[in-house]
């Protein structure tokens, strides 16, 4: 029987390929630049490809950051399902440490991000994510909810509220104080260190959520 990824046909494996090796040259990129300093042209030829046929791919760098995003909502959707025994609230906290780890990794890349968000509000999904970016990804193709932050953390609030896991019921109150703790606290701090990052993350969470500090 043929693995997920040999099922795949070398076109589908060429453009997915391609198409996470753009991203992932932007991210490199921002190591050292802005957004705004990193050029088309310039990942045209780091990657041997025509702007042309960025083009193909990626309407502009902007919408990089978009494909970004949406295959955060992937990886985080993926590790929830991954780790279904755990309940909602140890979920949303599963959430806020994996993004510290990956704040981490791409510090510089996160901070477009949420500069980007700052600028523009939460971005529309307009792109096309195959199956086959799906499994070159992650490794294998499996269910997941398009969307963002807010589709990915409101029903595990709304399911903490129900099984009573958490005393405020205000959801409304508590999804924006989530969100502002999930995108102002790397830059408030300037927190590089995963390890400071996700202590800063889940002391906030206790005292957002109202629960003991051994939960």
């Amino acid at each position: 029987m043929k693995s997920e990824l040999e099922s795949l046909s070398l076109r589908q494996k060429k453009y997915a390929t391609l198409k996470l090796k753009i991203l992932d040259c932007l991210i490199e990129k921002i190591e050292l630049k802005t957004l705004q300093e990193v050029s088309v042209k310039e990942i045209a030829q780091e990657l041997d490809i025509s702007e042309m046929t960025f083009y193909n791919y990626f309407k502009n760098k902007k919408e990089l950051i978009i494909y970004f995003i949406e295959l955060w909502n992937i990886e985080m959707s993926q590790n929830l399902l991954n780790a279904k025994t755990l309940s909602s609230v140890e979920s949303i906290f599963l959430i806020y440490e994996l993004t510290a780890i990956k704040i981490e990794k791409n510090y510089r890349f996160m901070m477009e991000i949420i500069a980007f968000i700052a600028l523009n509000g939460t971005p529309k999904k307009d792109l096309q994510i195959t199956e086959a970016e799906i499994i070159l990804k992650f490794g294998s193709l499996f269910s997941f909810k398009e969307g963002g932050f807010k589709e990915l953390l409101l029903p595990l609030l709304n399911s903490a509220i129900e099984n009573k896991e958490i005393k405020n019921r205000d959801t409304q109150t508590l999804f924006i104080a989530l969100h502002n703790t999930f995108f102002a606290t790397p830059l408030v701090v300037d927190a590089k260190s995963v390890g400071e990052l996700q202590t800063l993350y889940k002391k906030q969470l206790i005292n957002i959520l109202n629960i003991k500090e051994e939960e």
